[in-house]
C-alpha cells in the first residue's frame, strides 16, 4: 500500500546529455560558420566531442580557439564578429555547466534561470561593444594592432584583479577559521 506522499515530482528537467550535445552543436556551428579552414573546423568538432565525453579536459575552449583562428584569417565583418562573441560566450557557459553537472543527472530548468539571465545580460553589453569596436576599426586605419594590444592588456588587468580578490578572500577565510 502506498501513502499519498510516496511519490516525488520535480519541475521540468533536462538530462545531462542535452547539455553536452548542446556544447557540441554550438562549437560545430561556430566552427563551420566562422572558420574557413576545413582542418580547423574538424579539430574544433573533435575537441567539442572530447569536452562532452571528458569535461575536465577543458577541450571545448580549444574549440573556441579554433573559431577565433578562423576569425583571424578572414576579413573583418560586423555580423561575423557579433556571432563569434555570442558563440564563444555560449561555449564558455556550456563548458562551465558540463564541469559541474555529473553524468547521469537531470537538471531542473528553473535552476538554469540565473545562468540564462547572466548570459543575456553579458550579451546585452558585449554585442553593442562589438559593433562599436568593429565600426571604430573601419574608421581608423591601423587600429587592429592596437586593439589586440588593448585587449591583451585588459585580459592581464582582469586576471590580476581576480587573483588579488581571490588572495584576499583566501586570507580572510584563514583568519576566520
Amino acid at each position: 500500500m502506498r501513502a499519498p506522499n510516496d511519490t516525488l515530482q520535480t519541475a521540468p528537467a533536462v538530462s545531462w546529455i542535452v547539455m553536452r550535445v548542446a556544447l557540441i552543436a554550438v562549437v560545430a556551428v561556430g566552427a563551420f560558420a566562422l572558420n574557413p579552414l576545413v582542418g580547423w573546423q574538424w579539430v574544433a568538432v573533435i575537441l567539442a566531442v572530447t569536452a562532452a565525453v571528458l569535461p575536465q579536459t577543458f577541450a571545448a575552449w580549444g574549440g573556441a580557439a579554433c573559431i577565433v583562428i578562423g576569425m583571424l584569417v578572414s576579413e573583418p565583418d560586423i555580423g561575423r564578429a557579433m556571432l563569434a562573441v555570442l558563440l564563444v560566450h555560449a561555449i564558455h557557459v556550456l563548458t562551465s555547466l558540463t564541469l559541474v553537472i555529473p553524468a547521469g543527472s537531470r537538471v531542473v530548468l528553473s535552476a538554469l534561470r540565473p545562468t540564462v539571465i547572466r548570459f543575456v545580460l553579458v550579451q546585452a553589453i558585449a554585442q553593442p561593444l562589438t559593433v562599436v569596436v568593429m565600426l571604430g576599426m573601419g574608421a581608423i586605419e591601423g587600429t587592429a594592432s592596437w586593439a589586440v594590444v588593448a585587449g591583451g592588456g585588459a585580459v592581464v588587468a582582469a586576471t590580476a584583479v581576480l587573483l588579488l580578490a581571490a588572495g584576499r578572500s583566501a586570507s580572510a577565510e584563514r583568519r576566520r577559521g
